[in-house]
């Protein structure tokens, strides 16, 4: 019996630990994101009472073996469940109770605000940040693909120089561009002869290569666009279609840069925005990554508010008096619902009233590419935590409301 009490000893040690490892193992156990290093030990676990647990157990196994092998099995699913639980405390850097609210103390953007695009509208009062948007996401598409089709149907839009360059004789085409950033880097010439656009785009597309090889990449890149300081913008209803730059011609009118409908040479930027500069600042090969496990990344940092932003909500209120913020949020909710409901059915239908034409082409690749692979992306018990301000900006056309959204719920995939 004394021989025992030693082992014993042991086993009421390590159930202590246990019993201590199963506090910490609870979601939301009190500790914000960044924290559980309180004490001599973190999060980032490296310790020396892990080196000290394990030998113990050693010892138990050989010497007490009826008592050791059931307590390493116990101690390895709490293990796991500290494990499970600190993955998902640094999901997020604020907790679940977090009441939404217009964010007013985080970091302001950098680079060019999209605020400062409004200056154009001195000289252009039809100017819109969202049909601009639009319009540069659509130009950038197309570009990707004339990659490997030509530039012929673009030559409005594009510098000589840049036509000729950017067709590659290796590929067959390009296909399933999906932009995932764009950011402005650079505006000039506001008050000059002609306003100069620089933009950063991160994006994957897939290249097929003439030899028929297939690869998908993530690319970093920079794209410059002009157009004459007396330009106007065109009408929404054509900001989805590249056609002739002045009178809306169809692009089959245009040879070159000469429209035969109005006659007008409508190239070099004179009546819209034309690209003169196209180059990558990064390129991987990156395949899609549909049943794997990819960490987000980002999820802790700060909300990027543009400084503007509370007072143009408070002048968008001001406009619309019916407009508040609490209406606004139970209208995000319903579309964050509806969008879980239509990407975990793989359901384009139930998307498509809810998206713009861009974001719409862009998960209809990845619908399709499940539906390729039979399998489903599923994302059960979604739920909205809390919604930030992060930017309003109003034309004449749209007023556009920038939100980051934390959520959670249950993602996974599984086959048909």
């Amino acid at each position: 019996m004394r021989r025992l009490l030693p082992g014993l000893l042991v086993v009421a040690m390590l159930l202590v630990t246990l019993v201590v490892a199963i506090a910490e193992a609870r979601p939301g156990g009190g500790e914000g994101y960044g924290g559980g290093s309180s004490g001599g030990s973190g999060g980032g676990g490296g310790g020396g009472g892990d080196g000290t647990i394990i030998i113990q157990l050693i010892w138990l196994c050989i010497e007490y073996p009826a008592i050791g092998i059931p307590l390493v099995i116990i101690v390895g699913i709490v293990a796991l469940i500290r494990a499970r639980a600190e993955k998902s405390q640094k999901a997020w850097a604020t907790s679940a109770a977090g009441v939404p609210q217009v964010a007013t103390t985080m970091r302001a953007a950098t680079g060019v605000s999209r605020a400062q695009l409004d200056q154009l509208r001195a000289a252009d009062p039809a100017f819109s940040n969202v049909l601009f948007e639009d319009l540069v996401y659509n130009l950038y598409a197309e570009l990707q693909k004339a990659r490997a089709q030509g530039t012929a149907a673009l030559a409005p839009y594009l510098t000589p120089q840049l036509a000729q360059s950017l067709v590659d004789p290796r590929l067959a085409d390009v296909h399933g561009v999906i932009i995932g950033a764009m950011r402005i880097t650079e505006l000039v010439g506001v008050n000059g002869p002609s306003v100069h656009v620089t933009l950063e785009f991160e994006a994957n597309y897939v290249e097929i290569g003439r030899d028929g090889s297939q690869h998908r990449y993530y690319v970093v890149d920079r794209m410059r666009v002009f157009r004459a300081g007396n330009a106007r913008s065109r009408p929404p209803e054509r900001v989805g279609v590249l056609d002739c730059p002045n009178c809306g011609a169809s692009i089959e009118n245009v040879r070159g840069t000469h429209c035969s409908y109005c006659h007008e040479e409508v190239g070099g930027g004179r009546f819209d925005w034309t690209v003169e500069q196209l180059y990558t600042l990064k390129k991987e090969p990156r395949g899609p990554f549909l049943t794997s496990d990819t960490p987000e990344v980002g999820t802790d940092q700060p909300t990027r508010v543009d400084p503007g932003a509370n007072m143009r909500f408070d002048a968008l209120r001001a406009r619309d008096p019916a407009f508040d913020w609490n209406t606004f949020q139970s209208r995000i909710n319903v579309v964050f619902h509806k969008l879980q409901a239509g990407w975990s059915g793989r359901e384009p239908a139930t998307i498509r009233p809810f998206v713009s034409d861009n974001l719409f082409q862009s998960m209809m690749y990845w619908i399709d590419l499940y539906k390729q692979s039979r399998c489903r992306n599923v994302n059960e018990n979604a739920r909205i935590l809390r919604i930030d301000l992060a930017n309003v900006l109003s034309d004449a056309t749209y007023d556009a409301i920038t939100v980051r959204v934390f959520a959670t719920g249950l993602d996974y995939t599984i086959s048909d």
